[in-house]
């Protein structure tokens, strides 16, 4: 059974996982769409636009709030994207450098050891980061729920037991 709510504002939308164009979202940052180049600006009142992202909503639109396994899949990939860029960004210097320090007979400093250690490392980080994904594969695991951070953890327990559809 879906779940609908009709936008009246940026409240209604805000920190919630909804599915938009077939795909479940999180929404964050939504505020009132700016007027354009020459318009005048309008009271908030009297605005009917809203933009998250790269999604337009308008008042009186009815969106659909995810839910069951589509809304535990977005919970789960909302937190693989917050921390994936940290966490590549982290892991692969770690990797080449621990792997730069083991002795090839390529000789020390040569750009075919570099070009190898650069080589070996991607296998090694996509490795991990395949780790990384196996212990966030559930959206009531503790690795995902601690990786959420208290504010994702709540908006996703409060939608998952329906109190977001009131």
């Amino acid at each position: 059974m879906s779940t609908f709510r009709t936008v009246t504002g940026p409240d209604d939308l805000e920190g919630g996982w909804f599915v938009v164009d077939g795909e479940v979202e999180r929404l964050e940052d939504v505020e009132w769409e700016r007027p354009g180049r020459g318009q005048p600006d309008l009271p908030e009142g009297q605005r009917k636009a809203l933009r998250a992202g790269d999604h337009q909503f308008t008042v009186g639109q009815t969106v659909e709030l995810a839910d069951g396994a589509a809304l535990d899949e977005g919970f789960r990939d909302s937190v693989r994207s917050l921390w994936r860029g940290l966490f590549i960004a982290v892991v692969g210097p770690a990797v080449f450098g621990l792997l730069h320090l083991v002795p090839t007979p390529l000789g020390p400093d040569s750009v075919a050891e570099r070009v190898l250690v650069a080589v070996v490392s991607v296998p090694v980080v996509c490795g991990v980061v395949g780790v990384w994904h196996a212990l966030t594969r559930s959206a009531d695991g503790r690795v995902t729920r601690a990786m959420a951070g208290q504010r994702m953890r709540e908006a996703h327990d409060r939608q998952r037991d329906g109190d977001a559809a009131a």
